[in-house]
């Protein structure tokens, strides 16, 4: 009796899956089946399931990795270049003692350290010759005829550690002004010819310059520049004196560079 009833229980247990295997078969017990039973084959990376009436499908099982964390690449930037901007001048100067009005030539040259504002060196070239003749009178030709007495020349050198504001570059007229602040040279040369005398001096002291003006934009960073600037410098030189009492005596001898000017120029930058 025992014996039958374990026959019994396993034909109960294999008659569904002898239904599914054969749906096609007349006179299944199973012909459309209620229920799927899945197939599934598991490997480290894929699973593959099966159902029975259904192809295999292939599904694609994402890894669990663990303990693996990210760090960003660290990559050197290069550095930035700041612009360059030069400009070249020239124009005029009045010095307010000792002198008249001169010629000017010059530049200014150094790096962009903001849109707005340039530090840098700037360097000018003042120069004025002066010279006494004397007229002769009309020849038998009918030429005139000049004899030069004496001639005299003086040149100031200007060099400058600077920094100049501008405006924003957008702007149709940009304004801008700076100050610079070094040394200054002022080279005196004469002749006399009368006294058959030459004579050559260097003197040297402290300047400072102060301008304003505006730039026209032409092309990019291309401007046309108006300035109008005052110079200020007191230089000097040691010289030795014979003096009527006191024999042989060093003095210094000081000369005024005070002046106004102005300048016109075109400036660039790279």
């Amino acid at each position: 009796m025992r014996t039958y009833l374990w026959k019994a229980a396993l034909a109960a247990a294999l008659l569904p899956l002898t239904a599914a295997a054969s749906p096609g078969v007349s006179g299944s017990l199973l012909q459309n089946p209620s229920f799927v039973m899945p197939l599934v084959s598991v490997t480290p990376t894929t699973v593959v399931a099966a159902q029975v009436g259904a192809p295999p499908t292939l599904i694609l099982a994402t890894p669990l990795v663990g303990g693996v964390g990210y760090r960003p690449r660290a990559y050197r930037s290069r550095a930035s270049v700041m612009p360059t901007t030069t400009q070249v001048h020239v124009g005029f100067m009045d010095p307010t003692d000792n002198f008249s009005t001169g010629f000017v030539g010059g530049f200014r040259m150094g790096p962009q350290v903001d849109p707005r504002v340039q530090i840098g060196l700037a360097m000018d070239w003042w120069h004025r010759s002066e010279s006494t003749t004397m007229d002769l009178g009309p020849k038998i030709d009918g030429r005139s005829t000049r004899l030069v007495l004496s001639r005299a020349s003086a040149d100031l050198m200007p060099i400058l550690a600077f920094v100049q504001v501008s405006g924003d570059e957008n702007m149709t007229v940009i304004p801008y002004g700076g100050f610079g602040v070094g040394y200054e040279w002022l080279f005196i040369t004469g002749d006399d010819y009368r006294m058959s005398e030459s004579y050559e001096q260097t003197l040297g002291g402290v300047g400072w310059q102060v301008w304003g003006g505006a730039g026209l934009p032409l092309d990019g960073r291309t401007r046309l520049n108006g300035e109008v600037f005052y110079n200020g410098s007191e230089v000097g030189t040691d010289v030795l004196v014979d003096h009527p009492t006191l024999g042989l005596v060093t003095m210094r001898d000081i000369v005024n560079m005070d002046g106004l000017g102005m300048r016109i120029g075109i400036s660039w930058g790279f």
